[in-house]
C-alpha cells in the first residue's frame, strides 16, 4: 500500500543526458512551477543526487523521476503511459522512478525521451505513426494501439556537437536553411559519403570559404540527412510527430520539411511534465 500524497507537493525532474528539468508540482494548484534547467558536471550518481537537492531548494518530498538508470529498463512492445513507478532512495532522497525502454535487436535503450513519449500518447490515445524524440539520443518510435512497439536510435546530436567543435564552431547559433535543406538532400541519398563530406565542410571552414552559418547548417543536414536514410522505414508514409526543444525542434523540423513531410509538433515540457504527473497519480 503507498502513502498518500504529500500535502507538499512532489519534484518532477526528468534527465537528458546531463540536462535535468525540474518541475515543483502543489496539489490543487492551477500549474507547475516553471521549470529548472541544471547541467549536471557527470552521468554519476552523486551529481545527479546534487542536482535534485538544488531543484528541491530544501523543501522535504518525494522525487518523480525519468531519464536515469536507478530502474531497469522495460522491454518493448510496452504501454508507455502504464509504465509503473518503482520506489528507491539516493543519498537519502525518496526516489519514484520511470523505468525507461530497452530493445534487443537492434541493441537500444531509451530514458530522457521515456516521459515525453508517455505524456504525449495520454494527451492523444488514439494516436498510431511514429513518435521522433531527438535529444542526447534521438529515438524514432513505432507506436501502435498505444503501444510503442518498436524504436531506432541515433547519436546524431552528440555527432553534430563533436564535428562542431573540431571545426571551432559552436554547435548552437545561427544556420543558414537552405543549406541545411541542401545537406540533408545529400545526406539521405549518399549516406555512404557522410564522413568525406563532413572532411569537406571542415577543410572549406579552415579556408575560410564557408560562413560559419553554412558550415553550421552543412554538419548539421549531412548528419541529418544520413539519420533520415536509415529511419526511412519509419518515416516514409507514416503519421509524424516531433518532440523536441526549440534548438533541435527547428533543425529537425527544416530537414523534415525539406522532404515534404508533414509533421505534428508537442511541447517537449509539457510532455514530460504529464506523463511524470500522471505516473504519480496512478501508483
Amino acid at each position: 500500500m503507498h502513502p498518500p500524497q504529500s500535502a507538499a507537493g512532489f519534484l518532477a525532474a526528468n534527465l537528458d543526458g546531463l540536462t535535468l528539468t525540474a518541475w515543483t508540482v502543489i496539489p490543487g494548484a492551477p500549474a507547475a512551477a516553471p521549470a529548472q534547467v541544471l547541467q549536471l558536471p557527470d552521468s554519476g550518481a552523486a551529481a545527479l543526487a546534487a542536482a535534485l537537492r538544488q531543484a528541491l531548494g530544501g523543501a522535504i518530498c518525494p522525487v518523480v523521476l525519468g531519464g536515469s538508470f536507478l530502474l531497469p529498463p522495460h522491454p518493448v512492445p510496452a504501454v508507455p503511459a502504464g509504465l509503473p513507478l518503482g520506489e528507491t532512495r539516493l543519498d537519502g532522497l525518496e526516489i519514484h522512478a520511470l523505468p525507461g525502454l530497452r530493445q534487443a535487436a537492434p541493441c537500444g535503450v531509451m530514458q530522457g525521451s521515456l516521459a515525453r513519449l508517455s505524456g504525449f500518447l495520454q494527451l492523444n490515445p488514439d494516436w498510431d505513426g511514429v513518435v521522433c524524440l531527438p535529444g542526447a539520443v534521438t529515438h524514432w518510435v513505432q507506436v501502435s494501439a498505444r503501444e510503442a512497439v518498436s524504436f531506432q536510435s541515433a547519436l546524431t546530436v552528440q555527432m553534430a556537437q563533436a564535428a562542431a567543435q573540431a571545426m571551432g564552431l559552436a554547435a548552437a547559433g545561427g544556420w543558414d536553411k537552405a543549406a541545411l535543406a541542401e545537406a540533408a538532400a545529400d545526406g539521405i541519398a549518399r549516406p555512404e559519403q557522410l564522413a568525406a563530406r563532413l572532411a569537406s565542410v571542415q577543410a572549406s571552414s579552415a579556408l575560410d570559404e564557408m560562413p560559419a552559418a553554412a558550415a553550421r547548417a552543412r554538419i548539421w543536414g549531412l548528419l541529418l540527412g544520413a539519420e533520415l536514410a536509415a529511419a526511412r522505414p519509419y518515416w516514409l508514409g507514416q503519421n509524424l510527430a516531433l518532440i523536441a526543444e526549440p534548438p533541435l525542434q527547428a533543425l529537425y523540423g527544416a530537414a523534415l520539411e525539406a522532404q515534404a513531410l508533414p509533421v505534428s509538433l508537442a511541447d517537449p515540457g509539457r510532455m514530460a511534465l504529464e506523463g511524470l504527473s500522471r505516473a504519480w497519480n496512478r501508483r
